[in-house]
This record gives C-alpha cells, structure tokens and sequence, in this order.
C-alpha cells in the first residue's frame, strides 16, 4: 500500500504489447451490472504497489523452477534453448494448408512474376531460416511426437520448382553451414537470426540478383567483429518477452561490422521487401544494412505496414496497391518458418487483380504474352469463386434470378455477368 501510494521505488516497465486497464468510470449502472466491479478489480490489480517486480518474480519462479516459459508463446527446449512455438509446430507440418492450396498459391506467384517481368521486374521469394530447422535437436520431445510428414516449407519447394518462380532457400543454405561457421547465426534466447547470419544472406540474394538482372548491384563486406557483453537488436527478444528477473545464460554473439561498397558505379536498385519480422533484422535503425542498399526502397510489414512511414498513408489499404508495387524494380516476398501459412500475405490477390485494365485494352489476340495467358486462368478462376458465392448467398442469387426474368436472359448466363461485373468493381475498374 505504502509503494501503490507514495511511488518512491521507480519500477522498471514490462516488456510486451498489452493494453493498460482503465480507472473505472463510477455509476450506478455500471455497478448494477457489474462492469465496473470487473473493471475495479482488474485495474488494482495492475496498479498495485510492486506490480511488475512481483509479475517478474512469479516467472522467474515458474521459468527457473519448472524450466517452462511463464507466458504464452515462447517454448523453452533443451540446454537452455529459446524457441517461439509458431517455429516448432511450423516444422512439424502442424500448420500444413495442404498441397492443393500451396499449388494455387504457386501458380499465382507464377502470374505475378510474368506481370512484372512484362515490365521489367523482378520477383524474388526468399525462404529464410527458421530456428526450429536449425536446431531440431534441442526441441522438447512433447512437440517430436506431434511430427506430420508434410510441411509447408517442402510443399513451396516442390511447386515453386516446378512452376520455375524465382526464389531462394536460404532456410537450406543457413542450415547447411550450421557446423563449418565461427560466428553463431542464432542466439538461444532469440527466435530471429543473428546479425551475421542475415548479412551472409543478404549477400546471397545481390549475387542471386546480380546473375538474373545481369547489373552490378551494390554489395558490401563484413571487414570485422564486434563483441560486446550484452545483446543487441533481437537477439533476446524471447527472453524480453517472458519479463523474467535475470538474463540466462547466452551463446557468444559477434556482430560484423559491415562497410557497404563506395563505388558510384554500382547499381542501387528500387527494392521492396514484403516480409515478416526476420527483415527487422536488417531494416533495424541501428543496423539500416537494407535502407544502406536499398535507399529509395521500402519495407511493407506482413504487406500492411508501410516503413518508411508515409504521412497519412502507412498502410498498404490506403494507397494504390498495384501501380505502386510496379515503382519498383525488384519486389522480395520473405517469408520464414513460423510464416509461411501465412505466405505471402495477400500479394497475390492485391497485385495481379490490378493488370485488370491493361488485360482488357489488349482487344487483339496477337497481343497477348505469357502474362496475358497466366492472368486469364487467374481472371477465370476468381470470377469462377465469385458464382460460388453467390449460388451460397440467396439473397444475391435471388436478385439475379430476377434480374434475369426481367431481361429474359439465362440464370447462368446473368451470374456470370454479375460475378465478372463484381471482378471488375474489385480491381477498380467500374465504381
């Protein structure tokens, strides 16, 4: 009571996103129906004296006691290794969406990488590693008995191989070097890739760009170490997360000193990162390697958030979708283990819809290319889902039926008209 009302103690805030309890507004309905007992309780209980010391203790007590993470997310394994749990039931196929959906996924990558190459550009999926792959040995034997003989990652493998869309399997390439590498490319208190291990990959995907656009792209070289005793950018971010009272004991973390490459010369494409948070590691403001590269690029997280931030418009829902991807001249979809149920975030189904337009002026045969082609199966297939849902909606299907008594048309013939007419409202063509 002392500390709730004096303060003398200052207290160290909790790590985490959560949302504060607010003081309860005092009425008498809202202590008739009980909302502001329910609110009363929850914010004394946030707000007592020593709050955050006593929530820090009571996980130190469960983390160090029964060697299992206080909240929610993190998984603690073997020897002290850290994993996220997306990681773990990612690499064991728990999250599988199933060959069928992979392969649709696939094919519109395929159409996208046409439109854009039609213009000029690149598309590049890149697979980055995940902690679960690299260090399977350490996961806790509770999740070994849940593994499924099909994942995600291989699924993408396979079709986008067979679909001959551009990518890159750093999760293969990171992995593969797990044993002949000096410098750690993970620490066991994070779920991300250390600094060095998202440099060597950066490396490999301007020499990948390099050989396929046939310019000599900007690079870089790692000319020494730093080694500090503390961790820096998230290379603790799940012990962060669990708000615990003392740092565990950690892996040595070099982290390289990078020199970008001064030579006017080299060529400094406009480059879009759609990716999930392993490209934080790059992007970070006190390590900037992508914005160094890449200086009129940009960073769409999980192809919502717009970095650098553009005022008033920082999400993709806000800005011309397809006419802005085409700005750039190099479009990387990221994704990684704990993501790639995810993947790739929506790209496909904002983008290609957008070639719309430029589909439709092409009035003549003989103009059509390998995108027309790809985009037309795309075009047939989502008018086709959009008759699905209207034979689901009776309400719309009704107003159809109607509408074709009245212009004496065939039903089938009105849906389709209806479905495609719904397509073109979609890619902004008719209002």
């Amino acid at each position: 009571m002392f500390q709730n009302f004096i303060g003398w103690f200052k207290e160290k805030p909790l790590n985490g996103a959560f949302i504060p309890a607010e003081k309860p507004m005092f009425s008498i309905n809202a202590i008739w129906n009980e909302t502001y007992q329910d609110s009363a309780i929850a914010y004394i209980e946030e707000n007592i004296g020593f709050h955050n010391f006593l929530v820090r203790l009571n996980n130190q007590l469960i983390f160090s006691i029964f060697n299992e993470s206080p909240i929610k997310g993190p998984v603690v394994g073997k020897n002290g290794m850290l994993y996220e749990e997306s990681y773990i039931i990612s690499y064991n196929g728990t999250t599988f969406i199933g060959n069928e959906k992979i392969q649709e996924i696939s094919f519109n990558l395929k159409t996208a990488q046409a439109i854009l190459k039609e213009k000029g550009k690149t598309l590049l999926i890149v697979h980055t590693p995940g902690k679960a792959s690299f260090f399977p040995e350490y996961i806790p034997y509770r999740y070994n008995i849940d593994r499924h003989n099909r994942t995600n990652y291989e699924a993408y493998i396979e079709y986008l191989t067979q679909d001959k869309v551009n990518f890159i399997d750093l999760n293969r390439y990171i992995c593969d070097m797990k044993d002949t590498v000096s410098n750690a490319l993970y620490c066991n208190l994070s779920a991300h890739w250390t600094l060095y291990a998202a440099a060597l990959s950066i490396d490999t995907i301007l020499n990948y760009l390099d050989h396929y656009t046939n310019k000599d792209l900007i690079d870089f070289k790692i000319s020494g170490f730093e080694s500090p005793d503390t961790l820096r950018n998230q290379d603790d971010d799940l012990y962060r997360t669990m708000n615990i009272m003392f740092l565990p004991k950690h892996n040595k973390i070099n982290y390289p000193i990078i020199e970008i490459n001064s030579d006017a010369n080299k060529y400094r494409p406009k480059l879009l990162a759609i990716a999930d948070s392993y490209w934080w590691t790059v992007y970070a403001p006190n390590v900037h390697l992508a914005q160094d590269l890449f200086p009129e690029g940009a960073f769409w997280f999980y192809n919502k958030t717009i970095y650098p931030v553009r005022n008033p418009l920082q999400n993709v829902n806000d800005i011309d979708y397809y006419n802005d991807v085409n700005k750039y001249e190099i479009v990387l979809l990221v994704t990684t283990e704990a993501t790639n149920h995810l993947f790739p975030y929506d790209f496909c189904s904002k983008y290609i819809i957008g070639y719309e337009k430029e589909f439709l002026l092409k009035n003549d045969e003989t103009q059509h290319t390998t995108a027309d082609s790809l985009y037309t199966i795309y075009r047939e297939k989502s008018i086709n889902n959009i008759i699905q849902e209207i034979n689901n909606n009776e309400d719309w299907k009704n107003k159809i039926i109607q509408q074709a008594k009245d212009q004496n048309t065939n039903l089938d013939t009105m849906i389709y008209r209806n479905a495609e007419y719904a397509y073109k409202q979609k890619a902004g063509i008719i209002n």
